[in-house]
């Protein structure tokens, strides 16, 4: 849930800072107060980009902080891991705006890209607003609503695998359909290349082999010099180096005669005569490797030469263009076999479309089950609403071919009024009855739903009197599940709200102020007393006295 929201200098707001309760969070004001730029400023928390006039006049910068309660869920644990956060109660998340346009985003004082907030957001909140109205309508959208409600998330995950596996294997079948002429070219052309690609017996890891040796055979003689001075220094001339540690060994034997604590440094002497030795000998072989050799050297940078071109042709490394030998092998047994791997390739995807086909309507069939659980759900829900005479229905119809998720069209369908023909979701014409069914829906999606913070920006269009009222409980009773954030004009909902706000303008100095309050009782009253559209008399703050004692 949101905690807290903080905003400095955000279009009309100079400093706010903002505690909600875990429940329902109403917010009323006057037409115009700037009631939305809270959910604005809310909105940059959740990725949405800034805009430069979001900053409010004369300011250097805008700031709008949150802090959410971390949530428990096991697919956000998985995100935050993934992103290698550290483990935390609770989650800041920073914008900063500037006039020129650019901005800021944080995640528990970690620089964050907006994607990663928008991600995040999905675990965060859920908005409800007039975009989710039109988001409704799609098939695809009451598909994930009812995949939602009955969990079958998990079942529709399983489907992508198997749908991708037999797409493949249709489309080298389609693929593989070549004519008789374009099958002998293509069989030409992959005999040439794996001709090449095998006549040059590519090793992986040849290169650095030959690169190592390249400098030895183009400086054999001056290394072949060099190696025989080093020998004669160490070993072969008059008073080479071994000759001299030779004798202070016989020194340090004639020491440890007179003086036993010398042993240690005759057998470290000793130890470096006998390495000594072992490094001249080995010197001495490698110098009579050393020798000139022309056309070994040729031989390799030609060897080099082809390595390159063969790189050029068939991929970035030696490993690519022996992957690719390999693949020009298959693809040409394939050419040359056609009638048997064509039938080899008909059974796999007759064999894969089988189990995608078993897959999908398994799924169908949780769909059909939970399609009437939640149709019965929903026109429970829209009869506490006002409309006890609607009905409403999740349609699931099968599809010709299967898709990533399944082989259905979930479409959902209602009739508001008696009398009336069954018709899509789609074709409500009245905002008061898109609001009561979405709100029913949410109701119903409450348990099942892991977002803990839900907003309703427009939830009380087109609606007032008894059916108000109704809206007013019915998301007092989501509130068990979620913490509500709801701007609202009518009483009848406000006076649901455990934390009611108000949202006012206010001039100074020739500036203008949006100014947010929480309301304690007594302001409470006065509050919904205006919202009823009266003034403030005895009877209007007696009747909205009598408003909190009822739906409190």
């Amino acid at each position: 849930m949101l905690r807290e929201i903080g905003i400095k200098n955000f279009i009309l707001i100079e400093d706010l800072r903002v505690e909600l309760d875990k429940g329902l969070n109403v917010l009323t004001g006057e037409t115009g107060a700037g009631k939305t730029i809270v959910f604005d400023a809310l909105g940059l928390l959740l990725g949405d980009r800034f805009k430069s006039e979001q900053v409010r006049q004369g300011a250097e910068k805008s700031s709008v902080n949150g802090t959410f309660e971390t949530p428990r869920q096991r697919e956000f644990q998985k995100w935050w891991n993934e992103h290698d956060f550290e483990a935390s109660d609770e989650i800041l998340i920073r914008r900063e705006g500037y006039p020129d346009g650019r901005s800021k985003a944080y995640l528990n004082d970690q620089p964050v890209t907006l994607g990663t907030l928008q991600e995040l957001g999905e675990f965060l909140v859920d908005v409800h607003g007039q975009n989710e109205h039109q988001n409704v309508l799609k098939p695809s959208v009451q598909q994930a609503l009812l995949d939602r409600f009955a969990n079958l998330e998990a079942k529709v995950t399983s489907v992508e695998p198997l749908y991708r596996t037999w797409k493949d294997l249709k489309e080298k079948l389609s693929e593989g359909q070549l004519s008789e002429q374009e099958r002998a070219q293509r069989i030409d052309v992959y005999r040439f290349q794996l001709e090449e690609i095998e006549k040059a017996r590519v090793k992986a890891g040849e290169e650095e082999t030959l690169t190592a040796r390249l400098p030895e055979l183009k400086n054999a003689e001056k290394l072949r010099s060099l190696a025989n001075t080093a020998y004669g220094l160490l070993y072969q001339e008059e008073g080479a180096a071994l000759e001299k540690l030779g004798q202070a060994a016989k020194a340090f034997e004639s020491l440890k005669q007179l003086a036993p604590s010398v042993e240690p440094l005759l057998n470290e002497v000793l130890e470096s005569k006998s390495r000594l030795e072992e490094s001249a000998l080995a010197l001495q072989h490698m110098a009579e490797k050393w020798e000139a050799d022309p056309m070994a050297l040729e031989e390799l940078i030609s060897r080099q030469d082809l390595l390159s071109r063969l790189k050029k042709k068939y991929g970035e490394t030696l490993e690519a263009v022996i992957a690719h030998g390999v693949h020009l092998r298959a693809e040409l047994d394939r050419l040359e076999n056609t009638a048997t791997y064509r039938q080899e390739l008909e059974k796999a995807c007759e064999e894969a479309f089988a189990v995608l086909e078993r897959t999908c309507q398994a799924l169908s069939q949780k769909r059909k089950e939970a399609a009437k659980d939640l149709g019965a759900a929903v026109k429970k829900e829209l009869g506490d609403l006002g409309l006890k005479q609607a009905v409403f229905r999740c349609q699931v119809n099968a599809l010709a071919d299967p898709s990533t998720t399944g082989m259905d069209q979930i479409i959902f369908e209602w009739a508001p009024n008696p009398g009336e023909g069954i018709q899509t979701l789609a074709a409500i014409a009245s905002g008061g009855e898109m609001s009561r069914v979405m709100l029913a829906l949410k109701t119903v999606l409450a348990q099942a739903d892991a977002v803990p913070t839900l907003i309703f920006d427009e939830i009380d269009a087109g609606i007032g009197g008894v059916t108000a009222q109704a809206v007013g409980k019915k998301l007092r009773k989501l509130a068990r599940h979620h913490q509500i954030l709801c701007v609202s004009h009518l009483p009848q909902i406000a006076s649901c709200a455990a934390a009611h706000f108000q949202v006012s303008k206010r001039v100074s100095k020739a500036r203008t102020f949006a100014v947010v309050t929480r309301l304690d009782s007594a302001e409470r009253v006065n509050e919904l007393a205006r919202l009823l559209g009266s003034q403030l008399t005895p009877t209007s703050v007696q009747h909205a006295k009598e408003l909190l004692t009822q739906n409190q």
